[in-house]
């Protein structure tokens, strides 16, 4: 399982989404595939693909369900909560009058960092896009919901047949979401659908470690998987059949080709993810740059707060969590 170029595919799939994401800030059509999704879709069924697999990977190896938790809170809640407040206490005291200094700041503030939703109103006012500060943080409470789902059931049940339970019941529910009365609570729950029939498939994979490993096989499921996305977008199948497509070839290129520039050095997806919204949001309504000009220079500030992140946020969060398991582990095979 380190042999691949997952770190890789998550940092083009985070920058694709800054890129999908402008258009849409800019008041434009977001590009991507017709007849089933935008380009920051896709690319978060990339994410989702390559989280469900390597998620599954660790709660099988974790020494307990208190490890595979405590890693879990340290991946997301730091970095989640230091956005939070540069959201609030910093861009709100810089682009809302008065704002810092309400109660208000600190409800969005405490909202934020608990996977609810980013709207600040005050900063947002008279934008292109007002209805989110921070649209991207959907996602953040579905997968955390998923990593809890799935030490639930594989606890229960510890078997391939219990994360393929689950892939099928995101599969049924996302073709009839999609395919009965359209609302917007229907979109909604078929969007999450998606999203768990990407993690799933990514779940599913984890048991087999045999397929995984065989170059070959993996040749032919991401061929495969070209042809079922041409075939079944724009069909009412397209919902399920082109996302498992997407997330399946995800994971062949991500285990075909070994990268060795990126991997287990650094990651900076989490921080572009993070941060490109609010910024792609004040550059495109707060300067007079045209949609290149601005897209680069959020894209550079983007960078720069991902690995200032990395660096003092999310990496020592990680090596805390690393070294208060392996002090638990220290004291229980102590002798008394």
């Amino acid at each position: 399982m380190r042999n691949n170029s997952f770190d890789l595919i998550r940092h083009v799939a985070a920058l694709l989404v800054l890129v999908s994401h402008h258009f849409a800030l800019s008041g434009l059509q977001e590009p991507g595939i017709s007849g089933y999704n935008s380009l920051g879709g896709i690319a978060v069924i990339a994410f989702f693909s390559i989280s469900g697999l390597l998620i599954t990977h660790s709660f099988l190896n974790a020494r307990g369900l208190t490890d595979y938790l405590g890693k879990r809170v340290a991946r997301i809640f730091p970095a989640l909560i230091v956005c939070a407040f540069l959201m609030t206490f910093v861009a709100g005291a810089l682009f809302a009058e008065g704002y810092v200094t309400s109660t208000a700041a600190l409800i969005d503030f405490l909202r934020i960092s608990l996977f609810g939703r980013a709207s600040i109103e005050p900063v947002t006012d008279g934008f292109i896009f007002s209805e989110s500060f921070n649209g991207s943080l959907w996602t953040l409470k579905i997968e955390f919901a998923f990593y809890l789902l799935v030490a639930v059931v594989l606890s229960l049940h510890r078997r391939a047949t219990a994360a393929g339970a689950l892939l099928a019941l995101f599969c049924v529910a996302t073709y009839v979401l999609g395919n009965g009365p359209a609302t917007a609570l229907t979109q909604k729950l078929a969007v999450y659908g998606c999203a768990g029939i990407a993690f799933f498939a990514g779940s599913l994979l984890a048991f087999y470690k045999q397929l995984l490993g065989d170059r070959r096989r993996l040749a032919i499921m991401l061929l495969a998987c070209v042809g079922g996305t041409l075939l079944a977008t724009g069909t009412q199948m397209a919902g399920v059949v082109v996302t498992l497509c997407i997330c399946l070839a995800t994971l062949s290129v991500g285990l075909l080709y070994v990268d060795r520039t990126i991997r287990g050095r650094f990651d900076l997806s989490y921080g572009i993810y993070l941060y490109a919204f609010p910024v792609q949001q004040l550059v495109i309504n707060k300067t007079s740059l045209t949609f290149v000009p601005s897209m680069m220079l959020s894209a550079l500030i983007v960078i720069v707060l991902a690995i200032a992140s990395w660096h003092w946020v999310e990496r020592p969060a990680l090596r805390w969590a690393h070294r208060r398991n392996k002090a638990r582990i220290n004291e229980t095979a102590t002798p008394s």
